[in-house]
């Protein structure tokens, strides 16, 4: 039987962020209806794919030695876990079939290495190999943010198949050395899934993929009686799981009637982004020039939640994974001004924060949410384009306003008004002042803007 290998990629960064991520802290996200208020105009709500950055580079020969000579490209990125000293460990986990097994079983092992700017890749060992099992291929690795220790999970196959696959966790204080945690599976399902730890809950989070009865008009794999539907499950200690029965009826996560009547879905690694959760989900349809067989994917979307149990989809039409040959499993590495993701050996990213946005095509106008002014001047995360001749028109204008949504006298519009400028931290100044006169305060800010999209706010 012919070797296959892959290469699990998984970014691990220490508590502190990059010295140009840590002094930034976003404030307000600009994504959805319900961060504008009061409204004048027409605005529209826009999300935007992944760009390429280009490929991961190995720092010298010997830095993917280790990982039995394979190039970058066979490495398929996990989880990030944001922060560091100007740089972020790496771990890997190659897996290769083993020979003669049938059905396929695979063997891994973990890797430790470095990267020193989201780009280049050095410093690879070994630090963990599988114990002897079934095993499959699909796994991820989190850090439990409240006691730092790392949780590697992955999938064997089970002597029922009929009851699904078995996910295993180990354990490590360091990813050095590691300990299964439990002599038995923490859960059956099927397996494709992404997680994370949610501080704001403290528990883990796994979007996971089930199997729903259903009549879907081309066969696969699985035959065309069910489809692959998502589910939430939820564990503080990495060894009790639930499943999230508000996530959705019967506690899925569904396609609706706005979708093809074929889609379905595979997977989501979710993360945080300020004070919200983002999804990459990955979709799913049969194909009939593949009968009976896996078919390929279909494309990736961006979703967003409040709760991270309760998902929106609100940018059905964008391709979120850009020009990725393979879906995001990895939420994003924070290096100076960008968001960087690893995926099939290429560094996507988008500039900080500019997932989606707000914007406008004629005058508009709209409100945030009220805000305590913090100490350090605030910064707007904006792109106004310069145009030229007679369409030079973008503009955003910016107000302040105190709880009672009256203009605070010297933070009129007039005094702050931006164009021809396109960054993700525009100090913003009404003439002599920063608006740190006002630090402690509860306040809003009112846009005026014209043909420009905003972001974020941060200080």
């Amino acid at each position: 039987m012919t070797v296959s290998l892959s290469l699990v990629l998984v970014v691990l960064v220490d508590i502190q962020a990059t010295a140009a991520s840590a002094a930034y802290q976003p404030l307000l996200l600009f994504m959805q209806p319900e961060d504008a208020r009061e409204t004048v105009g027409v605005l529209s709500f826009q999300a935007n794919p992944l760009e390429p950055r280009g490929p991961i580079t190995p720092a010298g020969a010997e830095a993917l030695q280790a990982v039995e000579g394979a190039p970058p490209a066979s490495f398929q990125p996990l989880h990030a876990i944001p922060a560091g000293d100007g740089g972020c460990h790496v771990f890997a986990c190659s897996h290769r079939e083993t020979p003669g097994s049938e059905p396929r079983t695979f063997q891994w092992r973990l890797y430790r290495g470095l990267t020193p700017d989201g780009y280049r890749l050095t410093e690879w060992k070994e630090v963990f190999r599988n114990p002897d099992g079934p095993w499959l291929i699909e796994s991820l690795l989190v850090r439990q943010e409240n006691t730092n220790k790392l949780f590697f999970f992955t999938w064997s196959r089970h002597p029922q198949p009929e009851k699904g696959h078995a996910v295993w966790g180990f354990a490590s204080p360091d990813g050095l050395a590691w300990r299964l945690i439990s002599g038995e599976p923490l859960y059956l399902e099927h397996d494709a899934f992404g997680g994370m730890w949610d501080s704001r809950t403290g528990r883990f989070l796994f979007a996971q993929v089930t199997q729903q009865p259903w009549k879907k008009p081309y066969a696969d794999n699985i035959g065309s009686d069910k489809r692959r539907v998502l589910s939430i499950r939820v564990s503080q200690d990495g060894l009790t799981w639930q499943r999230a029965d508000e996530a959705g009826p019967d506690g899925l996560i569904t396609p609706d009637a706005d979708d093809p009547p074929d889609i379905e879905f595979y997977r989501m690694q979710p993360f945080r982004l300020a004070d919200r959760y983002v999804g990459i989900a990955d979709l799913y349809a049969a194909s009939p020039l593949t009968p009976a067989k896996h078919g390929p994917h279909l494309t990736c979307e961006w979703w967003v939640s409040a709760d991270g149990l309760r998902w929106q989809r609100p940018w059905r039409q964008v391709d979120a994974h850009g020009q990725a040959p393979y879906a995001l499993k990895i939420n994003p590495m924070w290096f100076g001004k960008e968001m960087l993701f690893w995926i099939s050996g290429q560094v996507l990213g988008l500039p900080e924060y500019r997932i989606a946005s707000i914007g406008s095509r004629s005058n508009a106008e709209f409100s945030t949410r009220l805000f305590e002014m913090p100490s350090r001047p605030l910064l707007l995360n904006a792109f106004i384009p310069s145009g030229s001749g007679l369409f030079n028109q973008a503009y955003v204008a910016v107000e302040l306003r105190d709880e009672s949504g009256r203009t605070i006298p010297g933070y009129e519009h007039d005094k702050c008004i931006l164009r021809n400028v396109d960054d993700t931290r525009i100090a913003l100044r009404w003439g002599q002042r920063s608006g740190t006169e006002l630090a402690g305060q509860k306040v809003s800010i009112r846009f005026r803007l014209r043909w420009a999209r905003i972001y974020a706010v941060g200080c």
